[in-house]
């Protein structure tokens, strides 16, 4: 899929051309892109869907390129019709062989360069996505900083509020290291530099989106997915490196004190996100390719929930693999908003009392996880209603159901202990749904598997 965003969409086009479509007629950035987006949705339709024609920008608005599972297989080398499973092993195998990025000295992200009275950031074909949005949002730009004291990079999606031609207001959870660093540079009473990356090729962002100490940077994480080192160059105004390949760079300081309303945002869980007192970003320049494209993410939806789920996948595997040898894949499904719930493989073979270490190794693993159920290896844990099959014949609840109350959540769940005021606490419940040693035998037929239908019913079962 080539190292661009624009390549990704060429070999698209070329190879599976039903995975693109282009819109050239004018489009409304207030809720008519994202109307469309959803009523792809509602008909089981999840394209990448290029907008050319967005009114008020020049720049085309490329949105969708991660809704679809496929899609992102291919973006780190597999097959079209590769599993969930085969994803989590590829993943974590490139994973655990990270390339350290390398810095050049200019890239096609600074073609255009806009500083001082020419950066208006309102050229961009910003999007306002939910009926209750308190304005346009930036929502698919990876935030670059460096932590003050050691100079690494970190890599995060923290929405951006539109709020004039230079200006943003931005969110950034508390559980996220770029919480951290803002904290840090705040008690110093000094602005955060940052950068946000607009445009990348999605295998670039899958690597951006690990689980990884604040020790990574995951531009290394970035190239092992993409297959090559990410080419860094300098930014013109701060002190930060990003992607040479990206279309768009916004050059940023937060501010140390200025705060002021942000939100409320229809977020990932499918509700809204409370208007909160938040920092005020100003941008000091943009640069960009010379025939840049703008991408876009549509929150809550599978394009924003895919991306950041299969990136959870590897990480719980391998945490639940050292609690327990009899884990044999764990699945972070769409049904859960890719966030809450969690489905684990288990070996028949274990021993009593596995299933609940590996649900508990998961929990640890994932602050977000509320949800953990475990299962038996004849289960298809990416097909939800083989689980929920399992969870009613196979669980007895007084002894199969454990409950963790008071722990660590997302600050956006709607089912939080106080979720009007962003807590993060929620209840926790881990379920053993595999059978247990008493458990009578099931119904089967011999020799189903070895059946081939076309013998039976030609090329229609095929």
């Amino acid at each position: 899929m080539g190292e661009t965003l624009g390549e990704a969409i060429a070999f698209l086009e070329a190879n599976y051309p039903d995975e693109v479509i282009r819109v050239t007629r004018e489009v409304d950035p207030v809720f008519e892109v994202t109307g469309i987006l959803a009523k792809l949705e509602r008909q089981q339709q999840f394209p990448c869907v290029i907008f050319e024609n967005v009114k008020g920008s020049s720049i085309p608005l490329v949105t969708n390129m991660h809704a679809s599972f496929p899609r992102l297989a291919m973006a780190i080398g597999l097959p079209y019709d590769a599993t969930p499973a085969d994803f989590i092993h590829e993943y974590g195998r490139r994973e655990a062989n990270p390339l350290p990025p390398v810095e050049v000295e200019s890239g096609p992200c600074q073609e255009v360069v806009l500083t001082g009275e020419d950066v208006d950031v309102t050229m961009l074909p910003i999007l306002q996505y939910h009926e209750l949005d308190a304005g346009r949002y930036i929502t698919l730009a990876f935030d670059v900083m460096k932590e003050p004291d050691s100079g690494i990079r970190n890599a995060g999606i923290y929405r951006l509020q539109l709020k004039g031609r230079n200006r943003f207001g931005i969110q950034i959870s508390e559980t996220a290291h770029g919480h951290y660093i803002l904290k840090k540079n705040k008690s110093r009473g000094l602005p955060t530099q940052m950068a946000a990356v607009i445009g990348g090729h999605p295998a670039m962002n899958i690597g951006n989106l690990s689980f990884t100490s604040i020790d990574t940077d995951e531009f290394s994480i970035a190239g092992s997915m993409l297959g090559k080192p990410v080419e860094l160059v300098k930014c013109k105004t701060i002190d930060v490196e990003v992607p040479a390949s990206s279309e768009i760079v916004l050059e940023c300081e937060i501010h140390p004190t200025e705060m002021e309303e942000e939100a409320p945002f229809g977020e990932y869980p499918g509700t809204y996100g409370p208007m909160r007192v938040n920092p005020v970003v100003y941008v000091k320049a943009i640069t960009m390719r010379k025939n840049a494209l703008y991408q876009s993410s549509f929150v809550g939806h599978a394009d924003n929930l895919l991306l950041s789920g299969v990136t959870r996948n590897s990480y719980i595997y391998h945490t639940c693999r050292i609690a327990s040898a009899g884990v044999k894949a764990v699945y972070v499904p769409p049904c859960g908003r890719s966030r809450y719930i969690c489905y684990i493989q288990m070996e028949r073979s274990m021993i009593d009392g596995d299933a609940k270490n590996a649900a508990m190794a998961a929990f640890a693993a994932d602050p977000f996880l509320k949800f953990v159920i475990c299962v038996d290896d004849d289960v298809d844990i990416s097909n939800d209603s083989d689980v929920m099959h399992a969870i009613a014949t196979r669980v007895r609840a007084d002894r199969d159901v454990f409950m963790i109350t008071h722990s660590r959540g997302s600050p956006l769940d709607p089912a939080s202990y106080d979720p009007a005021g962003g807590s993060h606490l929620v209840t926790k419940v881990g379920v053993d749904a595999t059978r247990k040693s008493d458990y009578p035998a099931e119904i089967m037929v011999p020799g189903t598997d070895a059946i081939d239908l076309t013998r039976y019913f030609g090329d229609r079962f095929r």
